[in-house]
């Protein structure tokens, strides 16, 4: 892991969390047991990992935190499971929230050459077993990372069938060397894409966005040399959705955010010892996650209060001229006051409105 990566999962566990790491298929010196890498934005290998955790400790409360690239099986996770996700929070560091955009910008050579190799390093590794499924030479003599992932995913020469095809073409689970069952279980990802446009169209990280039903967190830094310029996010999503929060600070680079970057986010004040261990974004994501889980908790506990004394009255047989005032006014763990300035003259006036955020999680699937 990299030191950055190992600094959140120690000050996690110092903290009473407990920590999994997820690493793509094949890479951190993890074997690869079949002839398939991961696209940019495939959450199938996220979805089985987080089912065999839930299922390990069925009564935990599950959170997700991504770092830079890895922010695309993230956000595309939560966005394919909707309300059906078992993660309660998740939170992004640098994230890549425009997948094609990240791929055709230009960032500095140094850094691009640096991911670049890394790529071609991981995928050597498993160059013979792959030559017959993947274009590995093309792959290897790429200049760009575009070229790379193109190489490795896109093949306008081959034949994508239809979905209703799948279970009846038996040549749909040959074209990699997929099961009939494993064909079906990765959908159209069993066969290569057919162009740049249709790859993005399945694994851009933003594709299901109006589906994702848990908050998000994206600690983003003006000045990250690996991100396209700040100009470039997608900045009406956090105003309109209510379940994206975005955390912009001027300084920071990719995934860094140390403690000198960020003393004018604390106003000079000094930093307590739990923050001189870590780094300023470590703990930010570390309290939100904290702070969202147990606003959910609360916020479910009232509910299940208010729905048992509903039935506590209607056993009464009191349900028909049950009176509407004798009901809890206001859901503490679900209700929180707007912070903002405003003249005193609106003030008795938004008091008298009621002028209050109420959460409400959507379920959409």
């Amino acid at each position: 892991m990299t030191p950055h990566l190992q600094l959140l999962c120690s000050q996690a566990m110092r903290q009473g969390f407990y920590v999994v790491v997820f690493h793509h298929r094949g890479t951190a010196g993890s074997p690869l047991t079949t002839t398939r890498l991961t696209e940019f934005g495939d959450p199938s290998d996220l979805e089985q990992a987080v089912t065999y955790v839930h299922s390990r400790h069925p009564s935990s409360v599950l959170v997700a935190v991504s770092e830079g690239s890895g922010s695309g099986v993230l956000l595309s996770y939560l966005g394919e499971r909707g309300s059906s996700t078992c993660i309660t929070a998740a939170a992004a560091i640098s994230p890549v929230l425009l997948g094609q955009l990240w791929f055709e910008s230009a960032m500095p050579p140094i850094y691009h050459w640096g991911v670049l190799f890394h790529r071609k390093m991981q995928l050597s590794r498993y160059a013979s077993s792959f030559q017959g499924s993947l274009d590995v030479d093309r792959a290897l003599r790429s200049s760009s990372l575009r070229d790379f992932e193109e190489a490795l995913f896109c093949s306008p020469t081959k034949k994508a069938f239809p979905s209703n095809e799948r279970s009846l073409n038996p040549s749909y689970s040959s074209l990699r060397g997929f099961s009939p069952t494993a064909a079906w279980a990765l959908g159209e990802r069993a066969n290569p894409a057919q162009d740049w446009e249709n790859y993005w169209g399945r694994n851009e990280p933003l594709r299901d966005a109006d589906e994702m039903s848990v908050p998000v967190l994206c600690i983003c830094s003006s000045d990250d040399p690996l991100l396209p310029p700040t100009s470039m996010l997608p900045l009406s999503l956090f105003q309109s959705n209510p379940y994206f929060l975005l955390a912009l600070t001027d300084k920071g680079g990719h995934c860094g955010f140390t403690l000198e970057a960020s003393k004018d986010i604390n106003d000079g004040k000094p930093r307590n010892e739990e923050e001189e261990e870590g780094v300023w974004s470590h703990t930010a994501i570390l309290e939100y996650l904290k702070v969202v889980s147990d606003f959910l908790k609360e916020a479910e506990g009232d509910w299940k209060s208010w729905g048992g004394q509903l039935e506590t009255n209607s056993l009464k047989g009191q349900k028909g001229r049950m009176n509407v005032t004798a009901l809890p006014r206001r859901r503490r763990g679900a209700m929180m006051k707007r912070s903002r300035t405003q003249p005193a003259e609106q003030s008795a006036l938004d008091d008298a409105d009621g002028d209050l955020f109420t959460w409400k999680r959507s379920y959409t699937r």
